[in-house]
């Protein structure tokens, strides 16, 4: 008879808590830039003006090259190729340099 009295009642099941998740990453610290930094970042602009500078010289550079070197007939064709090349060379720049550090 005791039997049927523990089949019907009920045991209470004791609660268990969970603790809430940490962040266990510590959060990146901020540093206050230094003239150093601001050194570097400053070279950085001025190389990249250059850079751009230089590339545009190029580019027309090469155009006069080929005006000079090709006949008349033959330069739309050339130039054609080379504006081709440098559109091509443009994607892939900015594909992998450009696009790629969304993705991070």
């Amino acid at each position: 008879m005791n039997d049927e009295k523990n089949i019907g009642e009920t045991k209470e099941e004791e609660e268990v808590t969970v603790p809430p998740e940490t962040d266990t990453k510590p959060e990146k610290e901020k540093k206050e830039r230094t003239s150093e930094d601001y050194f570097k970042s400053g070279m950085l602009l001025l190389v990249g003006i250059v850079i751009a500078l230089s590339t545009l010289q190029l580019y027309f550079s090469v155009d006069e090259i080929i005006y000079t070197w090709f006949e008349y007939q033959y330069r739309p064709i050339f130039r054609s190729l080379y504006y081709l090349f440098v559109i091509g060379i443009g994607i892939i720049i900015l594909k992998r340099y450009l696009l790629t550090k969304e993705k991070k």
